[in-house]
C-alpha cells in the first residue's frame, strides 16, 4: 500500500474514532435526560394528587386552580422533553372547554409576589375556549413570567374581545431605558446577548399550536406582548359548519324560480 493509501486510513480511522467518542457522549446525554425527565415525572403526578384532594376542600379549591395551572404547564414541557429526545416536537394535547377568565388569573397569581404592581383590566366578558390547557398555560405563563423576570416590576395585563378569539395584551417597563441589539431567532422574537428569549420561542411557538399568534415589540422603555387565540380551533369549526350534499336533510343545491 502506498504512503497516501496509509494516510487516507488513517485519517478514516482518525474519524471513525471521533464518531464513535461523539455517539457515546450523546447517549450518555440522553440517558441523563431521561433520568432528568423520570425525576419531574414523579413529582408532577404527585403534585396532581394533592391538587385533586385540595380542590375537595372548599377552603383550598381556589390555591388548587392555581397549582392546577402550573401543573398544565409543567406536563406540556415534560412532553416536549420526551419528544425532544427522538428529535421531534410534542403533539398538541386533547382539546377541552377552559373557561379563559379563571385560567389567565389562576396564571397570573403565582407572579404577583414577584410584581411591585399587576393589574388585569378584563373587559372580554364571559369567554369559553375549545383549547389545549397545556399549550395555553405554556402562552400565558411564559408571557407573565416574562414580564415578572426580565420588567421592572410592574405587569399591566389587558384582555379584550376580537372576532372569533380574545386578545391579551401584556404591557411591563423594562429593566434598563436603553434598547440593545437584539438577535432575531427563527420566529422574529428577540433574543439577548445572554440568550433570554426562549420564553418568547415557546410561547410563540405554543401561541401557533392554539391557532393564534403572538406579537412582541420591544421598545427602549417597554416591553408589549400580543396574545390573540382563537375561541374554537379552525379544524373544529370547519367540521361544524360543513355539511356534506349527500346528507339527509342538508339544503339542496338553489334553483332559479
Amino acid at each position: 500500500m502506498s504512503a497516501l493509501g496509509f494516510a487516507c486510513l488513517a485519517v478514516a480511522a482518525a474519524c471513525l474514532a471521533v464518531g464513535l467518542a461523539a455517539l457515546r457522549q450523546l447517549r450518555r446525554r440522553l440517558e441523563l435526560v431521561a433520568r432528568a425527565e423520570h425525576e419531574l415525572r414523579g413529582p408532577a403526578t404527585a403534585l396532581a394528587l394533592a391538587c385533586e384532594r385540595m380542590r375537595r376542600d372548599p377552603a383550598a379549591a381556589g390555591h388548587a386552580d392555581v397549582l392546577d395551572a402550573q401543573l398544565e404547564r409543567l406536563r406540556a414541557g415534560l412532553a416536549d422533553l420526551r419528544a425532544a429526545r427522538r428529535g421531534r416536537r410534542a403533539a398538541s394535547g386533547a382539546l377541552s372547554n377552559v373557561e379563559l377568565g379563571p385560567f389567565v388569573r389562576a396564571a397570573l397569581e403565582p407572579w404577583r409576589a414577584a410584581l411591585n404592581r399587576c393589574s388585569l383590566d378584563w373587559r372580554a366578558g364571559p369567554a369559553t375556549a375549545l383549547t389545549d390547557r397545556g399549550r395555553l398555560a405554556q402562552a400565558v405563563g411564559n408571557l407573565v413570567a416574562n414580564s415578572a423576570e426580565h420588567g421592572a416590576g410592574e405587569l399591566d395585563l389587558r384582555v379584550r374581545r376580537m372576532p372569533g378569539g380574545i386578545r391579551l395584551e401584556f404591557r411591563n417597563r423594562n429593566r434598563r431605558l436603553v434598547l440593545t441589539r437584539v438577535n432575531r431567532d427563527p420566529d422574529g422574537l428577540g433574543t439577548d446577548a445572554a440568550g433570554r428569549g426562549n420564553g418568547l420561542a415557546i410561547a410563540s411557538q405554543a401561541a401557533r399550536d392554539l391557532g393564534g399568534r403572538l406579537l412582541v415589540d420591544v421598545q427602549a422603555a417597554g416591553t408589549v406582548a400580543v396574545l390573540e387565540l382563537p375561541e374554537r380551533p379552525a379544524l373544529e369549526l370547519a367540521k361544524e359548519t360543513f355539511v356534506h350534499p349527500e346528507t339527509p336533510g342538508a339544503p339542496g343545491p338553489d334553483v332559479a324560480a
